[in-house]
């Protein structure tokens, strides 16, 4: 295991970087807003899922142990984010003609694959709302015990004067919430701020669930308080989601699971700044967006991993195809690099002498990255300076130093979660044989079959480069 290691993250909550010193040494609670499952997932969701992923990971390399939930909501987001509109699941099903489970199963699926494909690491559990009904409802009793709460025609608000501290991390106005400034009024609240624990259904809504108060269905909010404290404990080390989740969701989680339990939530909560699309917000409610399999299927999965990781996550960023296009190149003159270096370890074995002593600080460079609050830029800064290294050591003809090289770029990568493929020596052996034998049957002016094997080559994925000198420089394109 690798020796434990002290990290620094930005904490919303106190809006500075602060260590992270786990509640159980060496071990870390962490918890992670998911998927709304009702549309495919885009470029922006992606890039706050890869985050935590990396979070995840850097925690693993630095010795701790990491216990990860992330749940899917298939019931009670409505499309204002709040309490107006409708159930998006609903209304994305009824567009398609289908029910809401059968929509919410196919796009957990697709969700799966998708980030299957990227690298992203499965949480060690993702629950999902509907599963957790009887502990929402036991919440809100709770919630309406503690005085937290109150009724009102079959639906349970909860009332923000109750709670002091209420969007003490959004740095909300109590007193305009309150007075119901920038809020429309529903009927039934005390106040235009309280927000919806369990909202009774109209006789047209299809997802309806008994409850002490009505048949309905649970607030958007009520999920993830209640997944967290069942899996995690009453207080859990970090709590992510995107930066849209401060002034409401995460606001309100707040609220309610320290209203029920009197104990602090979370010790930290971290935040993914939104990806722009042409400089605009990504919103699948506007269009605006491109799909995460979009922009696999154009660039391929190993150069989409790469292409949301650049960017600091507390960085906003605009996003184009002509960018990711772009991504991909310097994605593959690392993975360049990094094929060539094993193919002059395969093929030439005689001097593999380890190296006793780092000669620079790369390492020492990238774990002081990943441990500022994720700095993922000035880490992708040291890969590319392993990859270069490679290039010239191999160069050199200095073996035992490219395997150092090597190592410590795969060691970058795999940390970051960025996919790459690793050669096989059996591969690396029947291709330069292959290339060879092309060699001869161009000298011999034999052309036709000479093209066939690269042809061959290129459909199985390997991509030539032919030399004015010698024979030609080939890696493999995907992972």
């Amino acid at each position: 295991m690798t020796e434990l290691q002290k990290i620094v993250l930005y904490n919303s909550l106190t809006r500075k970087k602060e260590e992270l010193i786990p509640i159980n040494p060496d071990f870390v609670t962490f918890y992670s807003c998911g998927q709304t499952v009702y549309e495919d997932v885009h470029v922006g969701n992606a890039k706050t899922f890869i985050v935590w992923d990396m979070l995840a990971r850097i925690l693993r390399y630095l010795g701790y142990q990491v216990k990860h939930i992330q749940n899917f909501t298939d019931v009670g987001h409505l499309t204002d984010d709040a309490d107006l509109g409708e159930d998006k699941i609903e209304k994305r099903a009824r567009l398609l003609k289908e029910h809401p489970m059968e929509l919410v199963d196919r796009k957990i699926n697709e969700y799966n694959v998708d980030m299957d494909d990227i690298n992203i690491n499965r949480p060690d559990l993702a629950p999902r709302a509907t599963g957790h009904l009887t502990e929402m409802i036991d919440l809100v009793q709770t919630l309406i015990e503690n005085g937290h709460a109150y009724q009102s025609d079959g639906s349970v608000y909860f009332d923000i004067t109750s709670f002091p501290d209420y969007g003490k991390m959004a740095r909300l106005d109590l007193e305009n919430l309150k007075a119901g400034a920038r809020i429309k009024v529903i009927e039934g609240k005390k106040n235009p701020g309280d927000f919806a624990l369990w909202i009774k259904a109209p006789k047209y809504h299809i997802m309806q669930y008994s409850s002490p108060w009505s048949k309905g269905y649970p607030g958007w909010h009520l999920e993830c308080s209640v997944m967290s404290m069942k899996y995690l404990g009453e207080t859990i080390d970090i709590h992510s989601g995107g930066i849209d989740h401060i002034p409401v969701h995460h606001t309100n989680e707040i609220a309610q699971s320290e209203g029920a339990t009197g104990k602090k939530f979370s010790n930290f909560w971290l935040h993914s700044e939104f990806i722009t699309l042409n400089g605009e917000k990504m919103s699948k409610s506007t269009g605006n967006f491109v799909s995460l399999r979009e922009l696999i299927d154009e660039i391929g999965r190993g150069p989409t991993r790469f292409a949301l990781s650049q960017a600091h996550y507390r960085t906003q960023a605009d996003f184009s195809l002509k960018q990711g296009k772009a991504a991909r190149k310097r994605y593959y003159r690392l993975v360049r690099s990094y094929h060539r270096a094993l193919q002059e370890i395969t093929l030439n074995k005689s001097d593999t002498k380890t190296i006793a002593e780092p000669p620079d600080k790369i390492l020492e460079l990238f774990k002081k990255a990943i441990t500022d609050d994720i700095n993922t830029p000035r880490a992708f800064a040291q890969i590319n300076s392993a990859a270069k290294r490679m290039d010239q050591v191999r160069k050199e003809g200095n073996v035992g130093m490219l395997g150092y090289y090597m190592n410590l770029f795969e060691t970058m990568m795999d940390v970051l979660g960025v996919p790459f493929t690793k050669l096989s020596e059996k591969e690396i052996i029947q291709v330069d044989y292959m290339l060879k034998m092309r060699e001869q049957l161009r000298s011999e002016n034999r052309l036709k079959e000479s093209d066939g094997i690269r042809s061959y080559l290129q459909f199985q994925g390997y991509l030539v480069e032919d030399q004015v000198e010698g024979l030609p420089i080939w890696y493999k394109s995907e992972v």
